[in-house]
């Protein structure tokens, strides 16, 4: 908060151009506190959101979504019981997505750019199992065949700092200038309690019927990231 306070009257004293921007970005989802103890390892996946600056103003407002991968298990199993000769591969995901909305104060205009974020929006959490997604094993099938074993929505708020560093620019088809920069930031996001799987948590039987143990916790996490920003 101290940081905040500090940027706002440099921000507020020089006008922004009013410039959309779109960042790419892979990231790490380390979960914390009881998030951590029920699910004990971290995730990774891919950001991409799409930003505007707000004309004459430092702020800028946008929306970005998430996806990461927590846990995966991959099995060989018999194609039926009557057909035990055939194999195919099955895979069991753990996955998380999100939506988020991003307000952001951005220091305009040089080649490093600190900036805050606030954000908010709906984690999904959801354990999926897929059918056929190796042409070695699923072959016969052509598209994966796919069912989620179980999922939860938890709401989500957070902040978080970041910076970037312009590498390169170049004109864009209406004639601006735009730019490349290098993205990296760091968030503490804070979700209200879901119940969802981890791995290991599905018992699968010989009668085709599972059963599923769920893990609830708080969802909170550190999302540090690291990507490229283009700025149109």
């Amino acid at each position: 908060m101290r940081t905040l306070l500090l940027l706002v009257p440099l921000l507020a004293s020089v006008a922004v151009s009013a410039q959309p921007s779109v960042t790419v970005s892979g990231f790490a989802a380390v979960p914390q506190g009881s998030f951590a103890d029920a699910l004990g390892t971290a995730g990774g996946g891919l950001a991409v959101g799409a930003f505007y600056n707000v004309p004459r103003s430092p702020v800028a407002v946008g929306l970005e979504g998430t996806v990461a991968l927590y846990g995966y298990e991959r099995r060989e199993v018999p194609l039926s019981l009557t057909i035990p000769d055939v194999r195919v591969g099955v895979t069991t995901s753990n996955n998380l997505a999100q939506g988020l909305a991003v307000l952001r104060l951005q220091v305009p205009g040089g080649a490093v750019r600190p900036y805050v974020d606030g954000v908010a929006g709906l984690t999904y959490l959801f354990t999926e199992t897929s059918v056929g997604d190796d042409d070695h094993y699923g072959s016969g099938y052509g598209e994966p065949l796919s069912s989620v074993n179980y999922d939860d929505l938890a709401f989500t708020t957070g902040a978080g700092l970041g910076v970037q560093v312009r590498l390169g620019s170049f004109d864009t088809d209406e004639g601006r200038p735009g730019s490349v920069s290098l993205d990296a930031r760091v968030r503490y996001l804070s979700g209200t309690e879901a119940t969802f799987l981890g791995r290991g948590d599905i018992d699968r039987f010989r009668d085709g019927t599972i059963r599923v143990y769920p893990r609830r916790s708080r969802t909170d996490f550190l999302a540090p990231h690291l990507g490229v920003t283009f700025t149109f």
